[in-house]
């Protein structure tokens, strides 16, 4: 399995029938877990989670079929997966602090978390998103502040 963020990347928008898809979905141990209009593949082994959904940016009945909608990344014990140990899009590294990524990486597209959330009676982890092309890249930092999860996903049409 690539050990590289991009080769994740180029899946995206690909519909579930896509023979790159079809691979990926083979080596998953469970398979393709699907609900409603949405799927996923987990790959704990790799560090790695696919997020599916019906295709907005799709017309006609094609829109149906699910298509690969993000790429998640997870940093090692991260929801107990082994981590990522892949290179990361824009040279970035698990652990790396908000401030030198903020420095390095320019303006964020957006930002939230960092609060208690009444509804989840919890804190919800700080986020920065930025655009990445024609992607958006997210980025969840842990209760430490280091990086923890990285997420590439097709933003929403109009959004």
């Amino acid at each position: 399995m690539s050990s590289d963020a991009e080769t994740f990347r180029r899946l995206l928008r690909r519909p579930v029938d896509d023979p790159a898809v079809q691979a990926l979905i083979r080596v998953a141990p469970d398979g393709l877990e699907r609900v409603d209009w949405t799927g996923f593949i987990r790959l704990q082994r790799h560090g790695v989670a696919v997020m599916f959904k019906t295709a907005p940016w799709v017309t006609g009945e094609e829109g149906e079929t699910l298509h690969v909608e993000a790429v998640h990344f997870y940093s090692p014990g991260y929801e107990n997966s082994a981590g990522f140990a892949g290179s990361l899009p824009a040279g970035l590294t698990f652990g790396a602090e908000e401030a030198p990524i903020r420095a390095a990486l320019g303006e964020i597209r957006n930002q939230g978390g960092g609060t208690f959330s009444r509804t989840l009676r919890r804190t919800v982890p700080r986020w920065i998103s930025y655009d990445l092309g024609a992607d958006i890249l997210h980025l969840q930092f842990g209760a430490t502040g280091g990086l923890d999860l990285v997420t590439i996903y097709v933003p929403l049409p109009g959004v």
